[in-house]
């Protein structure tokens, strides 16, 4: 009896092993250096509402605050995570921070702009010999873990990947939410740039589709970004205290969440977009049932962060035909 107990033991574990696990990669800089230029927000607030949330719903979390998300971690992270995955696991990678349009060092941007996250150790303007953007997270830079991470989890697993950062617009405040023309704003108009007359190029005739391409072996993905690339991101106010709008969004939803379901990602979304009066959340994804029930347009005149990373490969290939 006991030799039959400990086989059933340990065949317990080994299926406890295999099983489907979640994953969540949690980045949240709320105090950059003085030095950097950057202001600073209010995710410190929004990792005391989302990590319980989390915790709730049995996630492996790894996460990196202020003076720990430095763009060296962020990329050991990332490499970690991959390491860490089993086809059929899920994966949420939540981003709260500045971010910050850059100067497209490589022509592959149809609006000569490079989309970027701005870790704690990125400064905000070009000092030659002094700060180049090396340590701006561009989108060039993302998709390769994005897509180590999405060959790892294979067609079973999940990807969700928010971005509460870049450029957007103010907030509309309902019932609780509070109109705040004081309120921090996650991100710049500033275009990194060591040329200080540079003028990007018109990107108002710029039409995206929210459908990202499927690939095969790889895990479907979806992408939910706080605005447009062309604005910034206005945080809200809920009682006494700011949080990042699509942040609290996630918050919303996942509180209300009894298990992970990928049906859960649209309605992140929309409540966003609830929130909103002049910044436009964004959502893209590969499952091919999400956007059904999105009617409108959910990227206006820029391509965003999200499909800069996922089109990039296809767009170079492209370019190697001709």
């Amino acid at each position: 009896m006991k030799r039959f107990f400990i086989i059933w033991l340990s065949l317990l574990c080994v299926l406890c092993s295999l099983a489907q696990q979640k994953h969540a990669l949690i980045v949240a800089i709320a105090n950059y250096p003085k030095e950097s230029g950057w202001s600073s927000i209010h995710s410190n607030n929004d990792l005391q509402i989302l990590l319980p949330q989390f915790k709730r719903l049995d996630f492996h979390i790894n996460l990196l605050a202020d003076k720990q998300a430095t763009k060296k971690n962020i990329i050991q992270a990332l490499q970690h995570l991959i390491k860490q995955l089993k086809a059929g696991d899920d994966v949420c990678l939540h981003f709260s921070c500045h971010g910050q349009q850059m100067e497209d060092d490589n022509g592959d941007e149809a609006d000569g702009l490079d989309e970027a996250l701005i870790p704690y150790d990125a400064r905000k303007t070009f000092q030659k010999g002094i700060y180049e953007g090396e340590k701006h997270l561009r989108d060039d830079e993302l998709e390769k873990y994005l897509t180590g991470i999405r060959q790892k989890t294979g067609a079973n697993g999940s990807v969700l990947v928010t971005f509460d950062a870049c450029h957007s617009g103010t907030a509309n405040r309902i019932e609780e939410y509070v109109e705040d023309e004081d309120a921090p704003i996650r991100g710049t108009n500033v275009i990194f740039t060591s040329n200080p007359f540079y003028i990007a190029p018109d990107a108002k005739h710029i039409q995206r589709k929210n459908r990202l391409m499927q690939q095969s072996g790889l895990s479907p993905i979806c992408i939910i970004s706080a605005c447009q690339p062309f604005q910034r991101n206005f945080e809200i106010k809920v009682g006494s205290s700011y949080y990042g709008t699509l942040s609290y969004s996630f918050y919303t939803i996942l509180k209300k969440t009894k298990q992970w379901d990928k049906a859960c990602f649209p309605r992140i979304w929309k409540q966003s977009k609830s929130l909103s009066s002049k910044q436009i959340p964004m959502i893209e994804s590969s499952y091919p049932c999400l956007l059904l029930h999105i009617s409108e347009p959910t990227r206006l005149l820029s391509i965003s962060y999200a499909v800069f990373c996922l089109k990039k490969k296809k767009t170079k290939k492209k370019k190697k035909k001709k």
